[in-house]
């Protein structure tokens, strides 16, 4: 057997607190840890107690996840789409939750850090552009509230003392990547350091994108953009009158209990946070808070993420606490596709894209997005058919969860 992240399988279940250690001498070196929750709202008590028999649907979701992520995360090097050579750090980790029918299940695998503390559902990790679905939720609430229209000229929200060269540009067409905007701000110092709000500021990121002309009429075709979504967000808080931040805490993090999704970390949560590793797996430098972070500046955890699938997945209640219906309302809207995107067969939404299964009727949607930082790959997605989410997190860049949350989704019982 040549599988080097199964030496150890640890089942906690949280409901009881029941563990199981099983252990073979066969295989070596990575400790996998899988955590079944079986209740929605994470029921706790005294003391463990051992479990020898697990739920069909337990086992069944276990031998999945197992099934993909372990041969993945075996892979010793690969190359990318655009040619990038990606080797596997030997401290590589992941964390993966998975929510079925309100049941939570996680599994982490290999070390979270260098000195080997191992990955949980509380450890943090860079979600980098995961946090551009945040971004969207607080763009559907402020539309369905009135606060902005997507289709006013976006000069109408612009912070005082800016004015757009780009007249005719939208909300929306920042939203869901028709503005033509590039990827990143093309006047940015060359260091990461370098590039964060400090140096890069606020003034310097308005005043670049005040000066933006696009290349073609608007909206243009579909081009991903984090400059673009980052300049959403000062449209939301001109409109709204409250700060990004402030409105992410109040209106998603404390409704659905997610204490540990931060721009900021604590000194507390900065001891649990992952260390993140570059393509060629060295250890990666911490990602900066760009001027532009709300298209991917956030720190989490895969509790928080799994408690933020379930409500866009529409659930009633995370973590004990009923979620508002008005935030149901725009995590849908947020979803909502707007158009198909260049392949022909996915569809854009507000930063979510919808997995059309490259066009199988039989294959139900799965909405998703991606992110990744100078250390770090993440997924969050949920398929509505199953009343399934899953979140990857992976302490290397270039290790792309993407696919392998969608494989997931779509073959869970």
């Amino acid at each position: 057997m040549n599988n080097v992240f199964l030496s150890s399988i640890y089942i906690y279940r949280l409901l009881g607190r029941f563990s199981l250690i099983l252990a073979s001498p066969l295989l070596v070196a990575v400790t996998v840890l899988a955590t079944a929750e079986v209740t929605a709202q994470e029921a706790r008590s005294d003391g463990p107690q051992l479990q020898s028999n697990e739920s069909p649907e337990e086992a069944a979701v276990t031998r999945l996840v197992n099934g993909i992520m372990q041969p993945y995360l075996a892979q010793r090097q690969r190359t990318g789409a655009r040619g990038q050579r990606w080797i596997r750090s030997s401290n590589l980790g992941a964390i993966v939750a998975v929510s079925l029918h309100g049941r939570r299940y996680f599994f982490a695998y290999g070390k979270a850090t260098d000195a080997g503390t191992p990955f949980t559902r509380d450890t943090l990790l860079e979600i980098g552009s995961c946090t551009k679905v945040f971004t969207a939720t607080l763009f559907a609430l402020s539309i369905n509230r009135n606060q902005i229209a997507p289709d006013a000229f976006a000069q109408k929200y612009m912070p005082s003392g800016y004015t757009l060269r780009a007249q005719q540009l939208t909300p929306l067409e920042l939203a869901d990547f028709t503005s033509g905007m590039p990827d990143d701000p093309t006047n940015l110092p060359r260091g990461l350091e370098q590039r964060s709000i400090d140096s890069y500021t606020v003034k310097d990121f308005l005043t670049w994108a005040s000066n933006y002309a696009p290349a073609t009429r608007l909206p243009a075709p579909y081009k991903y953009s984090n400059a673009g979504i980052g300049l959403l967000s000062y449209l939301i808080e001109t409109a709204t009158g409250k700060s990004w931040e402030d409105q992410v805490s109040s209106e998603i993090f404390q409704p659905l209990a997610m204490p540990d999704t931060t721009l900021r970390p604590t000194p507390e949560q900065e001891k649990r946070l992952a260390q993140g590793h570059n393509r060629a797996g060295q250890n990666a430098a911490r990602w900066p808070v760009y001027a532009w972070y709300a298209a991917g500046g956030l720190r989490s955890t895969a509790h928080d993420m799994i408690s933020f699938g379930e409500a866009n997945l529409g659930h009633p209640e995370v973590n004990g606490k009923p979620v508002p219906s008005e935030l149901i309302a725009a995590m849908q809207l947020a979803q909502k596709p707007i158009y198909t995107i260049p392949n022909g067969v996915n569809k854009q939404a507000m930063a979510w894209m919808s997995n059309m299964g490259e066009g199988n009727p039989n294959l139900h949607p799965v909405i998703v997005k991606n992110g990744g930082t100078s250390g770090f790959g993440s997924v969050i997605a949920i398929n509505p058919s199953k009343d399934a989410a899953i979140f990857i997190g992976m302490n290397q860049v270039g290790a792309q969860p993407a696919a392998k949350g969608i494989e997931i989704l779509r073959q869970l019982p």
